[in-house]
Formats: C-alpha cells, sequence, structure tokens
C-alpha cells in the first residue's frame, strides 16, 4: 500500500493562489512585535463590545434547534429586506433573491464559481480589494483597468470600454472602494449598468462599506438601477457597520436564478450559516443602533484627522476618500522601492498593506484610520518619524 507523505502530494491548485495581502501583513505585524517593534493597533471597521439586546439574542439561540435553511434564516433576510427599503427604496423579495454567507468573501466566491467558465474574463476597476484568488479559483482570468489618483481614483468608463473582448463575462467594482475611498455617484453606477448592458456583462459590486460615507456624500446600490439592466449582483459584509466582524455573517442580492444556483453550490460546500450568528445579526439590523451610531460618527473627524496630519509632515496628502475606514498614501519619499518603504513603516510600527496587494502603485500603502484619536496621532508621529529617517538617509 503505497505511503504518503506532505511533500508527495500534487497541490497545484493551492499553492499558485499567493497570500492574500491582509494575512501577510498580519505575518509582518507578528514578526515585527517579536523583535520589539510596538506595532500601532489600527482597525478599519469599529471593535465594538456587542448591547445587552445582541447578547441577549445569542443565548437564546445557543439553545434552539438551527434550522439550517441554506438561504439563511428567514427572519434575518426579511430584516436585511426591509433595510433596502427604508434606506433605498428597494423592493426585494427575500424568500428569492438574497442568501446568507460567511461574510462577503465566501458570498462572493460563490458568485464567481457559480457564473463564471474557464477562460471567462472579469473586468475590475482598480485600486481594488483582494479578489484576484475568488476569480482565478472559478477559472476566469481578472482584466484590471486602472484608475488615477489625479481623479480622485474615479471610475472612467472609457477604460472599462476599451478593456472588453469576446471572452468577457462581467465587471466587478467595489462600493464605496477599498483601498482609496472613491464613492460612485449615481450617475456613475447608472453608467456602470449602462456599460454592463452594452456588452452583456454581469454587474458584480461588493458593498461592505456603505455606511461609511462622509461630507455629506450618498451611497448608490447598483441594484437601484435593475430596471435599466437587471444583471445584478450585490455581494455585502455585516462585519463593518454592524460591528459583526467576529461573527462572518455577509449576504448575496442576486437575480432570483443565480440564488437558486449559489445555495445548491452552498449547500454542498457549507449546508448552511449557523443560527448563532445569524441571531446575532438579526437582533443588530431590527434593535436599538445608537451603538452602532456614535462610532460611526466619529469617522469623519478621523479621515480628516490623518488627511492633515500626513500633509503636514511632507508626505503628499491623499486623494481625501468620500468613504471608507483607510487611506491610500503615496509613501514615495520613504524609500526608493517598496521592500525599502515597507521597511521604513514597519520599523516605526506602522501596519500597511502594500499597494501592489491592492493592485495600486507600488509607491502606495493602504493605512486604516478606524482607531482612537490617540491611536491615529500616534501614527501621524510614527509617519513623520519614518519620514525624518528616510530624508536623513538621503542627504
Amino acid at each position: 500500500m503505497p505511503q504518503f507523505t506532505s511533500d508527495s502530494w500534487n497541490l497545484p491548485s493551492a499553492t499558485d493562489l499567493p497570500t492574500m495581502g491582509a494575512m501577510s501583513m498580519r505575518a509582518r505585524a507578528a514578526r515585527a512585535a517579536r523583535e520589539g517593534v510596538r506595532v500601532l493597533p489600527l482597525v478599519g471597521a469599529p471593535v465594538l463590545p456587542m448591547p445587552e439586546h445582541v447578547r441577549q439574542a445569542v443565548v437564546r439561540a445557543m439553545d434552539e434547534p438551527d434550522p439550517r435553511d441554506s438561504r439563511g434564516l428567514a427572519e434575518l433576510r426579511a430584516a436585511i429586506a426591509a433595510e433596502l427599503e427604508r434606506e433605498h427604496g428597494l423592493r426585494i423579495d427575500p424568500e428569492r433573491r438574497l442568501l446568507i454567507t460567511h461574510g462577503a468573501m465566501q458570498g462572493l466566491s460563490l458568485v464567481l464559481r457559480t457564473v463564471l467558465a474557464p477562460g471567462d474574463e472579469v473586468i475590475v476597476p482598480t485600486p481594488t480589494f483582494f479578489f484576484d484568488g475568488a476569480i482565478r479559483e472559478a477559472g476566469a482570468k481578472p482584466t484590471y483597468v486602472p484608475s488615477r489618483e489625479r481623479d480622485g481614483w474615479a471610475l472612467d468608463i472609457d477604460d472599462l470600454e476599451a478593456a472588453v473582448t469576446s471572452r468577457s463575462r462581467a465587471v466587478l467594482v467595489c462600493n464605496p472602494n477599498n483601498p482609496t475611498g472613491y464613492l460612485p455617484d449615481a450617475a456613475t453606477i447608472a453608467a456602470v449598468a449602462d456599460f454592463a448592458a452594452r456588452h452583456g456583462l454581469l454587474v458584480i459590486s461588493d458593498d461592505s462599506w456603505q455606511h461609511f460615507t462622509f461630507d455629506g456624500n450618498k451611497y448608490q446600490p447598483v441594484e437601484a438601477f435593475s430596471e435599466r439592466w437587471p444583471h445584478l449582483v450585490t455581494v455585502t459584509s455585516l462585519s463593518k457597520y454592524y460591528a459583526l466582524a467576529s461573527w462572518r455573517v455577509g449576504y448575496v442580492l442576486a437575480p432570483p436564478s443565480i440564488i437558486e444556483a449559489i445555495e445548491r453550490r452552498f449547500q454542498w460546500e457549507a449546508v448552511c450559516c449557523g443560527v448563532v450568528p445569524q441571531r446575532a445579526a438579526t437582533a443588530a439590523l431590527t434593535g436599538p443602533r445608537d451603538w452602532l451610531d456614535r462610532a460611526l460618527s466619529t469617522y469623519q473627524a478621523k479621515r480628516d484627522l490623518v488627511c492633515d496630519g500626513i500633509a503636514e509632515i511632507g508626505l503628499a496628502e491623499p486623494a481625501r476618500p468620500a468613504a471608507g475606514a483607510f487611506l491610500l498614501v503615496d509613501c514615495s519619499p520613504l524609500g526608493d522601492t517598496p521592500a525599502e518603504i515597507d521597511h521604513a513603516l514597519w520599523r516605526n510600527g506602522i501596519p500597511t498593506i502594500r499597494g501592489a496587494d491592492l493592485h495600486a502603485p507600488d509607491t502606495h500603502v493602504r493605512l486604516t484610520i478606524g482607531s482612537d484619536e490617540q491611536v491615529l496621532r500616534d501614527l501621524i508621529q510614527a509617519l513623520a518619524q519614518s519620514y525624518r529617517e528616510s530624508s536623513s538617509r538621503h542627504r
């Protein structure tokens, strides 16, 4: 009988995938901490203690039978549909058009593996979140379309048009954009829907940061333009605004035929989401939100604090984001190569995601700005120290 060792297995599919940039950042943070560096506790979404109504829902759920509904708890889907109608005027059938997932990343993976075939191409405006692995796992190929910092990282429909080929199957956008904080307005989202209609493309939109908008700007869901082009999918996370990162809950909003198809795939992959996190999510959506809104109300001031601080220390002020909890910062003065920039930042305890991991310029890094004000002031001081050190070496 053959004996196998870990080295004898052929694992080409797994080994071809790079480590996700966010996980790579965590590994570098752990290494820096072992070397005695105080790593700043930067966060994006709020990290909050669960209020009593959520805690009580979780306690009750632990004693309830799990209905094991692959589409998710009916109560949670109804709460999501009610919120979509209340906030955006969308009339969504929760039974036919919603499916609960283990976070937005799983939802996106399910969608891509369901709607794409090997050899298909997905048009992706960049910079963007970590979509590459999910697209390639579906057997498809991403076609990246860069945006420009001088334009505020805005979507350019003409550039998307130029990327279309006979193999193009979908366009995948991030709304609001992570990592740039660009927030497309209604006219831009409508233009994306019209572009997709002209070329027969599915629009897939990751809307995980939809509640984090600044300066009176409003998030515009692509679903609002379904009368112009019905082939629209929204994937989102409840981890951000609802502070449910520990529970890993998200959902997919899609046409009934796609929901039916991904439900069958989900049944074989995970059967269903656990009832306890779904009960927590239901309570967060249907209960009081003062605990969430207090945290959210601080983010615009945090953005301004960090943007102003970056400009004051001599780095180029980033394109001020209209949404999100992050900045894409040009750190070229800190080093001549991405490795030098990375070292200059980590030496001063600044955890970042490298621009190349986000299909951004490799001179840039993503910083998160959701931490307490004192931590953000420490961040500015650490950036200033990195800048001084790099300037002294280049004299």
